[in-house]
């Protein structure tokens, strides 16, 4: 496609333009962190989150930033940050639209030195807080339709009881060779109560932790949490069915203790100043809330356990999987406001704690061969 050209009125009203937007979209953010600007190593290293390699290549983009950083001072500017995006051969010169959204996320996500004093400065709608929604109503949309399914085979659904075991997305132990049930197990419920449940932990603590940390970060805790209580359950209940969200929501509330303990002291800032928001939104109030709805669901799931007859009992392991995962993995993905040295080298340890005991999971579903008979299956 032959290239355009510009004469100067055109180059000129062109620079104007992205001038404008430049200054109308990331101008106020630069101002919150002060003339000096944005440490140029947390540019870097959430526009990397974000996807900024999907449009150039990592070696093109670090000259790009070495290149604009022009004062060396390990910082950038908003004019250098003008430079970045907007220069000869800059990032603007690429997918606008796309480029534009990568940049908007990762700019939004480096906290200046303001909010590193104040947590409840961090909830920002941008990006909005989606994840939990879809993956709630993407639950409720699977337990419809089983529901009605299994009407038809005149089995009611009850508070407690009704479960599709026979569904190819439960875990089930006679059919531990399809990898895609230890995720997709999070999409069946076993009666309302456990679906209203789970829904509840994921508004009540997902949106939240959607807002300050961002759903790529989020996603990343509850799956790997929904990978985790399905690895214990098949390790520790062998012999039964699993099913519901719980190992994702239980990785929310570990995440979440992860994120009170490293943000402990930003949290209560200014907490007892009059303001309710900022009470509410405490760390003891938040541990308060946390384990209230701990004792609760745990004591339904138990009793779901024990009370439900026959050979279709659902396991609660995934649960204990779910939160040593959430807190493991809490520290190193879940953003820290002001992160220390040692909780630097705790995020790493933890993290690498989470593989050792998923790697010794997987061998023992792979090498342990006390597991129900395939031949068995009652589907």
């Amino acid at each position: 496609m032959p290239r355009r050209i510009f004469d100067n009125d055109e180059e000129i009203a062109l620079q104007s333009e992205i001038q404008r937007e430049l200054d109308r979209k990331y101008k106020p953010i630069f101002d919150e962190h002060g003339p000096q600007g944005i440490p140029l190593k947390d540019l870097r290293e959430e526009m990397l989150n974000t996807g900024i390699t999907s449009h150039v290549p990592k070696r093109q983009f670090d000259k790009m930033l070495a290149k604009a950083n022009s004062n060396k001072d390990s910082y950038i500017n908003y004019k250098e940050f003008v430079t970045l995006m907007a220069g000869e051969d800059a990032l603007l010169s690429r997918n606008k639209v796309k480029v534009s959204g990568v940049v908007e996320a990762a700019i939004v996500s480096i906290v200046p030195i303001r909010k590193q004093k104040d947590f409840l400065a961090n909830y920002t709608c941008c990006p909005p807080p989606v994840f939990m929604f879809l993956v709630t109503l993407a639950e409720i949309a699977v337990f419809v339709y089983y529901v009605l399914e299994l009407k038809k085979k005149d089995i009611e659904v009850t508070w407690s009881t009704g479960v599709p075991i026979c569904s190819p997305l439960i875990y089930s132990p006679y059919d531990r060779k399809e990898a895609w049930r230890y995720i997709s197990y999070m999409f069946i419920h076993q009666g309302y109560l456990h679906l209203i449940f789970n829904c509840i932990f994921q508004i009540i603590l997902g949106i939240p932790l959607e807002f300050v940390h961002k759903f790529w970060r989020l996603f990343l805790v509850y799956m790997l949490g929904v990978l985790a209580g399905s690895m214990a359950h098949s390790v520790t209940d062998r012999f039964s069915f699993l099913g519901g969200a719980s190992g994702g929501c239980y990785a929310l509330i570990g995440a979440h203790l992860a994120a009170v303990i490293v943000n402990w002291k930003e949290m209560n800032y200014k907490c007892w100043d009059g303001s309710f928001l900022r009470m509410l939104l405490s760390a003891p109030v938040r541990l308060i809330v946390i384990l209230t709805l701990v004792f609760t669901d745990t004591g339904s799931a138990i009793y779901r356990r024990y009370t439900t007859t026959g050979g279709t009992k659902v396991g609660i392991s995934a649960h204990i999987g779910g939160m040593l995962a959430g807190l493991l993995l809490g520290v190193p993905v879940m953003k820290n406001i002001n992160e220390l040295p040692w909780e630097r080298t705790l995020g790493l340890v933890t993290a690498v704690i989470y593989v050792i005991f998923t790697m010794i999971a997987v061998l023992i579903n792979i090498l342990y061969h006390d597991y129900p008979d395939p031949n068995l299956n009652p589907c």
